[in-house]
């Protein structure tokens, strides 16, 4: 049913016009009434829905300028609503609130690219003023489509540079003090395990502990054929791992959408991380490693940042030396450059007793 606060008007279209249209799904209706209320008091205008089914059907008739659902629902469960929102409206700003116990649903709904989560009961509302006003600004840039949860913790200008003063958001001191959620969160930060473009296919296997906080990979391809990557080591920083883990993955994904040519260059990236660990409260110096596979070439170029790793091409082995640590001068390490490619190569990784990882590059037309 479709209900608005005292303190905010009945919505008309000429209200929408003037006032942003916050839409808040919960079947919870004292979260709703107090939410509310505070949302009306910010100036927001306001369509309640008590599931998940009945917000998709006034999602149609008043097209929100942001969602904010809890993850616990009945009808229609919240992490089935993300689902059906991201493929129905992939520009709509999704902020999700969750009890701590549902961390591995916040999980799950990563992948379907959430603008922030929050976690229930809300003690500071100015953290959830903060989150709509990242998530409405941020629907505003072109590539707001391409950005999740974990971008909105650290901001970058137009030019894809860090400020001079970065601060971080209260999620990671929530995270620090919740290492089970930080877990679960990390991990349901991995991508594929195999994916391709062209005559090529990359694939990464990681074997870890539970128990400790995990390695962490990523990759994008570019338009020229550049498989761009990178692994960090969460747990080599004990109590801002998570943070630096989180940082290098907003600036990484910002540096490729921010190229300004079509090719990426290790010591700009790593430049770039550097001065955002430098710039953020919070964060340090970690263990961490760069790729970027050249497919045009047939070559790899290894940039180490803390983590030492083995190439293989099946024929020659190469050890590549951990150098220093990604924030502690990096930039100064030996770049391995040009390791060949010529129907396989494996980069390897282990950190002792508590993971490994193996990163896999085939030319497929070359395999027998």
């Amino acid at each position: 049913m479709f209900k608005t606060h005292s303190q905010t008007a009945m919505v008309s279209a000429q209200e929408v016009v003037h006032h942003k249209l916050i839409m808040l799904v919960d079947d919870d209706p004292v979260f709703r009434g107090v939410t509310g209320a505070y949302l009306g008091s910010q100036g927001y205008s306001l369509v309640e829905a008590e599931n998940g089914l009945e917000a998709l059907k006034l999602l149609r008739e008043y097209h929100p300028d942001l969602v904010i659902c809890d993850l616990s629902m009945p009808v229609l469960d919240g992490i089935e609503f993300v689902e059906e929102v991201s493929l129905e409206y992939p520009s709509m700003p999704l902020i999700v609130v969750s009890g701590t116990d549902e961390m591995s649903d916040v999980a799950k709904a990563l992948r379907f690219g959430i603008k922030d989560f929050l976690a229930k009961p809300i003690i500071n509302y100015e953290h959830l003023s903060k989150a709509i006003d990242n998530a409405l600004e941020d629907s505003d840039c072109h590539f707001s489509e391409q950005r999740d949860f974990a971008s909105q913790w650290f901001r970058v200008d137009d030019g894809g540079e860090m400020p001079d003063e970065q601060e971080l958001y209260w999620h990671l001191e929530y995270l620090q003090q919740n290492p089970n959620a930080a877990r679960d969160l990390l991990h349901a930060l991995l991508p594929e395990k195999d994916t391709s473009q062209g005559d090529w296919k990359c694939s990464y296997r990681l074997l870890q502990s539970t128990d400790v906080m995990p390695l962490v990979f990523d990759y994008r391809w570019l338009m020229n054929g550049q498989f761009v990557f990178y692994l960090v080591d969460s747990a080599s920083l004990e109590h801002a791992g998570v943070a630096s883990t989180l940082l290098v993955r907003a600036l990484f994904d910002d540096y490729l959408r921010n190229l300004n040519s079509f090719s990426a260059d290790l010591k700009d990236l790593a430049g770039i991380v550097e001065k955002g660990i430098q710039c953020s409260n919070g964060t340090g110096a970690v263990n961490a490693l760069f790729g970027i596979a050249d497919l045009a070439s047939s070559s790899v170029s290894i940039l180490p940042a803390g983590l030492d790793s083995q190439w293989s091409d099946g024929h020659d082995n190469q050890h590549i030396t951990a150098g220093n640590q990604l924030g502690n001068g990096s930039m100064k390490n030996f770049i391995t450059r040009d390791l060949p490619i010529d129907v396989t190569g494996q980069l390897t990784i282990g950190c002792l007793g508590s993971s490994s990882f193996s990163l896999n590059i085939v030319r497929k037309n070359r395999l027998a």
